[in-house]
């Protein structure tokens, strides 16, 4: 049997082999850092409304003129709030908050102001 007719497929074999399990890991590398890159901006949205839901307690608290609009740039994004008086007793505050990256969530909150608690939260 000719050794040197065997030996050039069998390289040819072995390398295709090799790319096809690099190709599958850089793949995979780069899947799990768009998921990463995908849970930060997501934490980073859940911190914007937190802090809009914060900001828009404080209005609220105090003398207010509904509706009222405020438009807030901080380190992580914008936010846009919106709050209206429903009826004497509930406010509600939409809060849209953007990322830097441009990622956008939007939050309704039900606020009862004489038991100064959240009667309702809606997502979406």
């Amino acid at each position: 049997m000719n050794e040197r007719g065997m030996v050039y497929p069998l390289i040819l074999t072995l390398c295709f082999i090799m790319l096809i399990f690099f190709s599958f890991l850089t793949e995979k590398v780069a899947s799990e850092r768009q998921f990463v890159f995908m849970q930060e901006d997501h934490l980073r949205q859940i911190r914007l409304i937190q802090q809009g839901v914060d900001r828009a307690l404080v209005e609220v608290e105090g003398p207010a003129v509904y509706p009222s609009e405020r438009s807030l740039n901080v380190n992580e994004g914008t936010l846009k709030m919106i709050v209206t008086q429903i009826s004497v007793d509930e406010v509600m505050f939409m809060i849209e908050a953007v990322t830097i990256r441009q990622s956008t969530k939007r939050v309704k909150v039900y606020y009862n102001v004489t038991q100064k608690s959240v009667t309702k939260w809606v997502e979406g």
